[in-house]
């Protein structure tokens, strides 16, 4: 009788240690799927962080390229047309000039619009000067349009550089296309833009007075716009937060790491 039941004993043990080793075997297998699952996702991340990059240093060397065709190429041209025009008008009396006067502001404006073009596509002081006098210029031209008040304020040392270059273009990048959203679409009178460093990330908060919009319908459709404002705070490991409701403005916070190297 005792053999009987130490033979169920052992053979319930043995059982229980079968099932034990399986199951141990079961969630090792299930941990090294998750791992390589994990693997997989990261890596893919990485390759999609790659290409978008890539893309959108080939569009700026890209847009550098057109900008400084435009500037000197395009420029020069216009120039030596506003030169023609002030020799005619020298040439002419009083009653010709007044024909040719209208001429010689357009040019004077066509100058300028091209200038501002190509700052735009490849902004001349970033590298020299840093991110935020590179914005402050550009505020200071739509300022002096009498549109919209734009306000910068900034808590950084301005001697201090903490991010990387194309980190700095990439957020030049991202708050002249939200600016250029504010003009376009939110009717607002006011911008309020702040640089911040907070612990060791770098912030900028952005928020204009304007008409706002649902954020569940950008969630569910994002215009270029945004997608390139997304994508270029992903690219420098950047995360952002939208606040906006219908009539309640629109607020974005960006942070990215100071140790941001692309």
């Amino acid at each position: 009788m005792d053999n009987i039941y130490l033979l169920i004993f052992y053979s319930v043990l043995a059982i229980f240690i079968l099932v034990t080793f399986f199951l141990l075997l079961y969630i090792k297998n299930q941990n090294m799927v998750w791992q390589q699952r994990k693997l997989f996702q990261e890596t893919e991340i990485a390759q999609q962080k790659q290409l978008l990059s890539a893309v959108i240093d080939s569009q700026e060397i890209e847009r550098k390229r057109i900008g400084e065709d435009l500037h000197d190429e395009v420029g020069g041209t216009l120039s030596a047309i506003k030169l023609m025009l002030n020799a005619a008008m020298r040439q002419y009396n009083s009653a010709d000039q007044e024909v040719i006067l209208p001429a010689k502001q357009l040019i004077d404006k066509m100058i300028v619009d091209v200038r501002n073009i190509a700052h735009d596509l490849s902004p001349p002081g970033l590298a020299m000067f840093g991110l935020y006098t590179s914005i402050e210029g550009f505020v200071s031209l739509i300022n002096k349009t009498g549109e919209i008040e734009v306000i910068l304020s900034n808590e950084l040392k301005l001697e201090e550089k903490l991010l990387s270059e194309k980190a700095e273009l990439a957020l030049f990048r991202v708050i002249t296309q939200l600016i250029a959203n504010t003009l376009k679409h939110a009717d607002a009178t006011k911008i309020e833009i702040y640089f911040k460093q907070q612990e060791n990330n770098f912030e900028i908060i952005y928020q204009d007075n304007g008409k706002g919009f649902d954020v569940e319908i950008l969630n569910e459709k994002k215009g270029i716009g945004m997608q390139n404002i997304i994508s270029r705070i992903q690219m420098i490991n950047g995360i952002y937060m939208l606040e906006t409701n219908i009539n309640g403005g629109f607020k974005m916070e960006i942070s990215c790491p100071l140790d941001t190297i692309i």
